[in-house]
């Protein structure tokens, strides 16, 4: 099916395919989109952040135990 025909396909039955690279996406689907890689990128920065404290510590600890501090707490 060529790109016209398509394109009248969807006239004649009144939806729009978002697949035709003709085809704009409509505000909620923005939004939509780009509330999900909002919470992909703020779990993912949650994860980084959670991974650097704990490779910050492995290494307070190491550095300590090289040195022969004993830790606190």
């Amino acid at each position: 099916m060529s790109e016209v025909e398509k394109m009248n396909e969807v006239a004649s039955t009144g939806r729009r395919n978002p697949m035709l690279a003709s085809t704009e996406p409509s505000d909620e689907e923005l939004h939509s989109v780009m509330r999900e890689a909002r919470d992909v990128a703020v779990q993912r920065k949650l994860a980084s952040d959670a991974w650097m404290l704990e490779q910050l510590n492995l290494a307070v600890q190491q550095a300590q135990e090289r040195a022969g501090v004993q830790p606190h707490g």
